[in-house]
């Protein structure tokens, strides 16, 4: 048993790939994921191991067997700690208020004129070029209205059918986006391929590129109903699925992308919802804004001048301790390779690591920007200037408190 290998486990970092979803029935309205492609060539050769048990110094208990770690973790790790950029996928979700602010009841009509006008925008009137599942490439408006048309009455077979009803949505729409530095045509291949294999010959979609705003993405709009009458209903392992599998197609292509969760990279909040993002970049006044700093202020006058814990506060903190507990075992592990490519990855992994404690929560940023305020530990982090402290000393702490802001989604 004393020279038995076993993988070091990275399930606290990053998610495996090789599970998926699967179907119940029908009428379950679940995401079936598909195949995955994490052992296709060009990623690595093999899956990214989520598996195994942690080195004795995380769970602390004895173990004869050899860590080790596999050559597809050894690659996510080198892309996480150099920053590799991260994939953005997002379901757009229909609007549930009209313009003049009255509620929109779904039913066939509304449904009909917002695909209506989303086909209209995602080939901007028809001036681009749509493809859709069968391979077909759509150009001008009469082909956009020539399929809003077919799939309304694919809708109305379906609810016919009983497969559908007034208030089933007629299609689901995602955004696939890179960093606008990013290969727009290899951005667009990527999508169709993880469009095949996650939705071909099981849903009808249609694709279109965008590469007129900061960032080159493509809206890929698939119609809810399945052939087999499933609805596509996805959840959030589903988008992080859809999120590595986006990631790997890249890669495949020659461009380097990475789809790890926020808490890998040390950020524990979510980016701002596409409506705000929208009016801060206009410049114009949140409300949110306003109603989070009297939020604040109340609660810092009702605590004594503190920040008081969420209870939400503990397991942001627990998690990432796991986090940064795995980049040191794995440190730890490449550090004792014979291979100088290792012990340089292990160096760099652990100076990544040291760098997660240094967090402060959205609220204590709150509390700092509108008066004095007393923050506790669980606050600002070990204390203020924690990482400068621990790089000084060479040693390692826990994180103590929440984390920063990361940076806005794409619209």
């Amino acid at each position: 048993m004393g020279d038995l290998k076993r993988e070091l486990g990275f399930q606290d970092c990053w998610s495996d790939l090789s599970s998926g979803r699967s179907v119940r029935s029908p009428a379950s309205g679940y995401f079936s994921t598909g195949k995955t492609d994490a052992n296709e060539p060009g990623d690595d050769g093999m899956r990214d191991s989520a598996a195994g048990s942690a080195v004795q110094g995380r769970t602390g208990q004895a173990s004869s067997a050899v860590p080790a770690i596999s050559a597809a973790d050894k690659a996510r790790l080198a892309r996480v700690v150099r920053g590799a950029p991260e994939v953005m996928v997002k379901v757009s979700k229909p609007a549930k208020m009209d313009k003049h602010g009255n509620p929109i009841q779904v039913n066939r009509q509304t449904e009909g004129v917002r695909v209506s006008a989303h086909l209209e925008y995602i080939s901007r009137n028809g001036k681009i070029e749509l493809e859709t599942s069968q391979g077909d490439r759509l150009s001008g408006k009469s082909a956009t209205t020539a399929l809003f048309a077919e799939w309304m009455q694919n809708h109305d077979e379906d609810r016919a059918n009983g497969l559908a009803t007034d208030r089933t949505r007629i299609t689901t729409s995602i955004v696939f986006s890179m960093p606008g530095n990013t290969n727009a045509g290899a951005v667009k291949d990527a999508v169709g391929a993880l469009a095949e294999q996650e939705f071909g010959g099981r849903h009808d979609y249609v694709m279109a590129l965008h590469t007129d705003t900061k960032h080159p993405h493509v809206h890929l709009t698939v119609r809810t109903v399945g052939h087999d009458g499933v609805k596509l209903n996805l959840r959030k392992a589903d988008l992080q699925h859809l999120r590595d599998s986006f990631a790997t197609k890249l890669r495949q292509r020659g461009i380097e992308a990475e789809s790890t969760p926020r808490s890998a990279r040390g950020v524990t909040r979510r980016g701002e919802r596409t409506p705000v993002y929208k009016i801060r970049q206009r410049g114009e006044v949140v409300t949110v804004d306003k109603a989070k700093r009297r939020e604040v202020r109340r609660d810092v006058a009702d605590h004594g001048g503190k920040i008081p814990d969420q209870p939400w506060d503990g397991a942001i903190v627990a998690r990432r301790n796991r986090v940064m507990n795995t980049y040191s075992a794995a440190a730890a592990v490449l550090a004792q390779s014979p291979d100088p490519e290792d012990r340089a990855l292990a160096r760099d992994v652990e100076s990544f690591s040291r760098r997660l404690t240094d967090v402060i929560t959205e609220r204590a940023e709150l509390a700092r920007n509108v008066g004095s305020v007393r923050l506790d530990s669980r606050s600002v982090g070990r204390e203020q200037g924690s990482s400068m402290d621990r790089d000084r000393d060479g040693g390692r702490d826990d994180v103590s408190s929440r984390s920063e802001r990361g940076p806005s989604r794409e619209r």
